[in-house]
């Protein structure tokens, strides 16, 4: 099995192992959960979901959108009334699909893309706002100053937590680090900004952790790096379909 499905496989499967365990039931009582996977163009083109929600029994559906970062920047989506995504500019506008703004912390997409009866959610992000440069920003919410800055990378992942979470407070969700983007033998330039995806990764971890909410590390544990990249992936940053998903 190729490293980034096995990884997914066995923190997912772990981690409702744990509560299965906890609640003293099996594994299998929870089959067919309604499984949302949030994201750019790696959560998209579904090139692990498919391995993941047949090993679990889980019914996917996919919320991913290419190019997308999780701070706004303006940019919009076209999606039809279910709230599958159909397209962007430079592409004409499809017949029956309506506009959104398509951000991952924005409320129209979120309000969209999700649905109330979501039980499982992965949100993948990052790896678009280290190419756009987007600052990481400082800091937590707090109770005296509880507004998020959605312009920076934390603030953004913060707030959209918080609105997933007021949208579908019984939904689990469960965070994705952003994956290396190493390849053709070279190591990672800082972006605009001064980061590196890794920075972008600690960013998810942390923000985890704040929110007590499970992480999936993959940035730290899908095995390819400057030596091997190219074996894994189609360019710097997307899996291809035979070995890196």
């Amino acid at each position: 099995m190729v490293r980034l499905t096995w990884n997914v496989k066995r923190i997912f499967n772990s981690l409702l192992t744990n509560i299965a365990e906890a609640k003293g039931k099996r594994l299998t009582s929870y089959k067919a959960k309604i499984w949302i996977s949030y994201g750019d163009s790696i959560t998209e083109f579904n090139g692990w979901q498919p391995d993941v929600a047949a090993k679990l029994g889980l019914t996917h559906v996919n919320r991913g959108i290419a190019g997308t970062t999780i701070a706004e920047n303006g940019s919009i989506a076209w999606i039809d009334k279910n709230g599958n995504y159909k397209g962007k500019p430079p592409k004409t506008q499809p017949n029956g699909t309506i506009e959104i703004l398509s951000s991952m912390c924005n409320s129209q997409r979120i309000n969209a893309m999700i649905p109330l009866n979501t039980q499982l959610l992965t949100i993948m992000g990052g790896t678009n706002d280290f190419g756009r440069g987007t600052p990481l920003g400082k800091g937590f919410p707090t109770n005296e100053r509880p507004n998020l800055d959605e312009s920076t990378f934390i603030g953004a992942l913060c707030s959209m937590i918080e609105k997933i979470q007021t949208r579908v407070p019984n939904c689990r969700i469960i965070l994705m680090t952003p994956v290396p983007r190493y390849h053709n033998g070279k190591y990672e330039d800082k972006n605009k900004a001064g980061y590196l995806t890794s920075d972008y990764a600690r960013a998810v971890k942390d923000v985890a952790a704040f929110y007590a909410l499970p992480c999936i590390d993959l940035y730290s544990n899908v095995g390819w790096n400057r030596m091997n990249g190219e074996y894994y992936l189609i360019d710097s940053m997307h899996p291809n379909k035979t070995r890196g998903y």
